[in-house]
């Protein structure tokens, strides 16, 4: 038999027991979807810390700074000031 066909068989052979080892053992199988479900858990702390990072940043203007607080009452409240005309434009 040729030596490379050899090692081709024996390449096969291994990555076939190997393949069958990983999905026929339950171990391996559990400890695959743990890992997928930490790289899943370190997203959502990721995405958290970004999040209260924003939060705080907002908490510190509407401490600290009256033109963003009476920018976001306008904003988020629809409030507008006495005196002032509100203009509407439907959007297409």
């Amino acid at each position: 038999m040729n030596t490379t066909r050899k090692k081709t068989l024996v390449r096969g052979a291994f990555f076939l027991t190997l393949i069958l080892i990983l999905t026929l053992n339950s171990g391996s199988r559990t400890l695959v979807r743990r890992w997928f479900e930490k790289k899943k858990l370190n997203s959502d702390i990721a995405t958290a810390y970004e999040k209260n990072a924003r939060l705080k940043k907002r908490i510190y203007y509407l401490e600290n700074e009256p033109s963003y607080i009476e920018r976001a009452v306008r904003e988020e409240l629809l409030v507008i000031a006495p005196g002032e005309v509100e203009y509407r434009f439907n959007k297409k």
